[in-house]
């Protein structure tokens, strides 16, 4: 199999999986009903949860999306009850961003859900296979992330 061949079939089978998760999320309501998939959205609030707050200017750099992205997404999170703004610690004059109570429980929902999604991918494989994709997939994902682990 050439490597063409291999890319074309890797494509394929990605196609699949992430069909198969937005059907179950739809199924399954993601975020446990409380919020519409959307993964910037999901993302920024792992990135929340993970930091305890940060910088709108951080979380863009984080995700490498436009500043503009993210202070709409800020103000939309916001209006949801899932975020709140607040003078920066270090610097008064900049924003920081932190959840809410709600944005807490909407991020555990999500968890639970990415929980559920990974262990269906994992019921799929014997005991040796999971061991070998978890390590693959772990490879893939520092080589894509360098310096994020």
């Amino acid at each position: 199999m050439t490597q063409d061949d291999r890319t074309e079939e890797l494509t394929g089978y990605v196609s699949l999986i992430i069909r198969a998760l937005l059907v179950a999320g739809r199924n399954g309501a993601p975020a446990e009903g409380r919020i519409p998939f959307n993964p910037l959205y999901f993302h920024m609030l792992r990135i929340l949860g993970d930091t305890g707050g940060t910088r709108p200017s951080a979380i863009a750099d984080g995700l490498s999306v436009p500043r503009t992205t993210i202070s709409t997404a800020v103000k939309a999170l916001g209006k949801r009850g899932l975020v709140q703004t607040s003078a920066d610690k270090t610097d008064g004059r900049a924003l920081s961003v932190s959840l809410t109570q709600e944005g807490r429980e909407v991020l555990d929902a999500i968890l639970r859900q990415d929980t559920r999604n990974s262990a269906a991918m994992l019921a799929t494989l014997d005991e040796s296979e999971r061991d070998a994709f978890v390590r693959a997939l772990g490879k893939v994902a520092r080589g894509l992330n360098p310096g994020r682990d």
